[in-house]
């Protein structure tokens, strides 16, 4: 059994990008400014030209999509019962009937249901979203590599007159902070996931040795 479970670290997760969002709306030099985020984009060599001042509007509207991620993962975690705890339920109305825990589930399609909902759910959340995480971080990463001139061809001269190039969408993403973030996500949900996988293969094996013990 894994020292914290996976509700433990989803709401602990979901705390967490609550202070974050504070910070980002009323400080968010003291999240652009961390020791972590310095240390990691020195290491990996990102973002090391000191970047343009952002408007406190656009770190605001990130607080906010970070408490509205929270926020959905406070509500699916707390509703949706965990394994463990359906089959403690399971273990409990056993005990008015003759019919082991792996038969009433499966007398139960209800209950079924019920029991495989949390891991469905927080498998695929755990999944697609180490997969973004990891796209967004290994996009900044390698963006390093042009603007360091690698693999890159001659580049005219920005001269007296020559209008700047213009700076895409994707371009904002190419900064330390959002390489911190997307490197601790994905390192988290990766966690998250094989968390998750461990409670149900412990859960499987205890329903079955529940039968066996039975018969």
């Amino acid at each position: 059994m894994a020292l914290l479970s996976s509700k433990t670290l989803i709401k602990a997760h979901a705390l967490c990008l609550f202070i974050i969002a504070v910070y980002l709306m009323r400080s968010p030099e003291f999240i652009t400014d961390s020791d972590i985020v310095f240390m990691l984009g020195e290491v990996l060599r990102i973002d090391a030209a000191p970047s343009p001042s952002r408007p406190q509007s656009s770190f605001a509207a990130c607080g906010i999509l970070l408490i509205a991620e929270a926020l959905v993962d406070l509500i699916l975690v707390t509703k949706v019962p965990p394994l463990n705890e359906v089959v403690e339920m399971a273990e409990a109305a056993r005990q008015h009937s003759s019919i082991p825990v792996a038969g009433a589930m499966r007398t139960n399609p209800f209950l079924t249901r019920l029991a495989t909902m949390y891991s469905e759910i927080w498998t695929l959340l755990s999944a697609s979203r180490f997969c973004l995480f990891f796209a967004v971080s290994f996009f900044i990463y390698q963006s390093k590599q042009v603007a360091l001139g690698v693999g890159m061809g001659t580049t005219p001269a920005v001269g007296y007159g020559t209008a700047p190039e213009a700076v895409s969408g994707l371009d904002h993403l190419k900064s330390r902070v959002i390489f911190t973030y997307g490197f601790m996500e994905m390192m988290f949900w990766l966690w998250i996931y094989l968390t998750v996988r461990d409670e149900r293969q412990e859960i499987a094996a205890r329903i079955v040795d529940g039968d066996r013990q039975v018969q």
